[in-house]
């Protein structure tokens, strides 16, 4: 049996890094940034970091099952990042998912 072709579910596919401005304040974009520098530059040694990076890429995709309501599909998705950034650490880590669990309360 020969499989030449690729099922994406939904239409859009993880794009990689955030867009700017994804979420609605600048702190909260700034803290996903961060997450997410630290989840690409761990992500091939740790489970966590990889897990972060998937999670935060999917934003988007994620918002097409929750099209009329962007903030509880964000904060469904924020719930995923912020669990799996527990082994982030260094410059602005704690900072950071403080920020970000402040913002899913926020949008909750």
């Amino acid at each position: 049996m020969n499989w030449d072709f690729v099922v994406q579910v939904g239409p859009t596919v993880p794009e990689g890094a955030p867009r700017a401005g994804l979420l609605d304040t600048p702190e909260a974009n700034a803290a996903l940034q961060a997450a997410y520098e630290w989840a690409v530059s761990k992500a091939p040694t740790s489970a966590y970091a990889n897990a972060a990076k998937v999670y935060i890429e999917g934003i988007e995709a994620n918002r097409e099952w929750e099209p009329n309501n962007t903030d509880r599909a964000d904060y469904t998705q924020l719930l995923y990042i912020i669990t799996n950034l527990t082994y982030w650490r260094g410059n602005g880590a704690k900072e950071g998912r403080k920020v970000l669990k402040e913002y899913a309360e926020a949008i909750k």
